[in-house]
């Protein structure tokens, strides 16, 4: 089993074939509460769910009538996770999208997209407020090459748990293939709600279902397509940066004039930007993102693509303006895990690609096979990143690479601030190398919307791509120019930095720098000592009193004291593989863990 769910009774099993909707009442006539899985057919395409209206309806119908306490999870395409959960919306909260990763024999070639290689799993329930599951870990991944885990844990393995990290909302330790095999994500939805008050995962088989069955039907003209004609002003030959609004600077740039589009737009969720308010109310924040998009999507030239990125609720929002304007092309799931919060870890970050009108065979596609740029290769999923290991693999001539698809996992937010800048959610640049690289070739110009610390110019100017970057913010803006500056100097933007940004990605307060006379981990260790000589987490009097070093380290070093007894809460990891789990270890890592 490739998870451990903590004091879990699992679940039993009731599988219940669907060939029609209306058998969807017979299955809702029991009043317990209960875990649903719906397993809806495999290959539906935007075309598909777009025609499903009266079957969602059914769906929702079906919803309405189960008991509060339920969870009700649908497995099934991004595309059709993308409607159904609008419709799904009034009855159920959404919770979880989680990106699953699909089996090799059940990837599937895209119509002008990157291979599809994962499954939507959408988890909702009945009652409004936290998901109510079971602590699951997903045991650690080791290294082919070097034999330690894939994660490079450095100096904190003492704060790990022996058996492996908390599960998130991105599933590659397990692979499914829809049309056939999905045992592995029933074993792991038994597991993480067994918990009073469910007693039964109930299947609901619904892939011979002939009112979602999928049609191929051609591809029509879509009766939004943007008009062709070009505006009478023209683009400027060089690249630029906008300090402005931009929604008044899209306004000016002329139909159908540029070829890659790219929005990372502030997410609403209260990060502490320049000069941007980020927690506007939902309406009003989908109604300015309706603007915007539909700036870009008349600006973006035939057959090319705009790319969005954000959180899977929002871009499930953006999903329903973006298909009535554009053609759906990939739902990238990123798997970009930025800080760690809650007992199902937030990884998943949808990078939404829509084209206008059909879209034209990707550019990084059509580049010879042999070599093959690095930018459009993934780490292979069984091989560590760590600098000796990628030596050593690289004068073996290790084969640790392969061709991308749509899940993107070897890309990795940037958490020292050695590598960061003075902006609160600074993309890393190989994800933007990696979007020029599949969707766009040399020359071709780019625009990036909310150009922040500069990124995406950034990288398309090292690619010999053009670019636009507009942004609000002129601290923002100026340290982009400033960044250019290095380029133009011979020097690296992204290299390492002597300075402390003071912009951050989370609520945490960043403690001033200083030089520790014991380590973090020291004193760590010693509050776990503690811990077992109290059989609980201690109090802070306690470690006043009982440990080996003064209090005032304690109060200095950390930002709370839930880091404090971080390694009092769990075991310990080694990043080498272990035979067996010691029960007793194990025993004693779950006495003091309190989330």
């Amino acid at each position: 089993m490739a998870h451990m769910s903590e004091d879990s009774r699992r679940l039993d099993l009731a599988c219940h074939p669907i060939s029609k909707l209306e058998d969807l009442r017979t299955v809702g006539e029991h009043q317990a509460p209960a875990v649903y899985m719906l397993h809806l057919p495999a290959g539906r395409s935007d075309s598909d769910a777009a025609a499903s209206g009266s079957a969602f309806r059914e769906i929702e119908t079906f919803c309405t009538g189960l008991p509060e306490e339920t969870v009700v999870s649908i497995l099934t395409t991004p595309p059709d996770a993308a409607r159904l959960a609008l419709v799904l919306e009034s009855v159920l909260q959404l919770q979880l999208w989680v990106a699953v990763k699909l089996k090799p024999e059940a990837v599937a070639a895209s119509e002008g997209g990157l291979p599809e290689n994962h499954a939507a799993l959408l988890i909702f329930s009945r009652y409004r407020g936290a998901l109510k599951h079971t602590k699951t870990r997903i045991g650690y991944t080791y290294c082919p090459a070097c034999g330690k885990t894939t994660k490079d844990y450095g100096g904190k393995k003492h704060v790990y748990h022996e058996y492996g990290t908390l599960m998130s909302d991105v599933w590659r330790d397990i692979a499914c293939d829809p049309r056939r095999d999905i045992e592995g994500i029933a074993d792991r939805l038994r597991d993480v709600f067994g918990l009073e008050p469910y007693r039964t995962l109930r299947l609901l088989d619904m892939r011979s279902c002939y009112a979602l069955a999928p049609q191929r039907p051609a591809s029509p003209v879509l009766e939004t397509e943007l008009p062709m004609e070009w505006d009478v002003r023209p683009i400027p030959q060089n690249s630029r940066l906008v300090n402005a609004d931009c929604l008044e600077t899209l306004k000016g740039i002329p139909d159908n004039s540029i070829d890659f589009c790219f929005a990372d737009p502030p997410y609403n969720l209260e990060k502490k930007y320049d000069r941007w308010n980020d927690a506007l109310e939902s309406m009003a924040y989908f109604d300015w993102c309706d603007r915007w998009l539909s700036e870009l999507a008349r600006i973006l030239k035939s057959g090319r693509t705009l790319a969005v990125l954000n959180i899977p609720q929002w871009s499930i929002r953006h999903y329903r303006h973006l298909a009535s304007i554009l053609k759906y092309q990939s739902w990238i799931a990123w798997e970009a895990l930025s800080f760690p919060v809650r007992m199902i870890m937030p990884a998943h970050y949808a990078l939404l690609c829509f084209s206008k009108g059909e879209p034209r065979p990707l550019p990084g596609c059509l580049l010879p096979a042999d070599p093959m740029p690095g930018d459009l290769l993934a780490l292979r999923e069984s091989f560590c990143l760590r600098a000796s290991c990628i030596a050593q693999r690289q004068k073996r001539r290790v084969e640790d690479r392969a061709d991308i698809t749509d899940l993107w996992h070897d890309i990795h937010r940037l958490k020292h601030n050695t590598r960061r800048v003075d902006h609160p959610c600074q993309l890393p640049p190989q994800l933007m190398r990696r979007l020029y690289a599949v969707f766009t070739d040399p020359g071709e110009i780019v625009l990036d919307c909310f150009n922040g610390a500069g990124t995406s110019a950034l990288v398309a100017r090292q690619m010999e791509r053009r670019f636009i970057g507009i942004e609000l913010s002129t601290k923002y803006h100026e340290l982009a120019l400033k960044r250019h500056e290095q380029i133009e100097r011979g020097e690296d933007p992204f290299g390492k930095t002597e300075s402390v940004p003071e912009s951050k990605n989370s609520r945490v307060e960043r403690l001033p720098r200083q030089k520790y006379k014991v380590s973090k981990k020291a004193l760590q260790l010693d509050v776990r000592r503690i811990a077992r000589q109290l059989g609980r987490l201690p109090r802070r009097d306690e470690v006043a009193s009982l440990s080996r070093y003064p209090i005032e380290y304690y109060e200095t070093y950390f930002f709370s004291w839930g880091e404090v007894c971080a390694a009092a809460r769990t075991t310990g990891m080694s990043e080498l593989p272990q035979d067996a789990v010691s029960a007793d270890t194990l025993q004693m890592g779950l006495r003091f863990d309190e989330g």
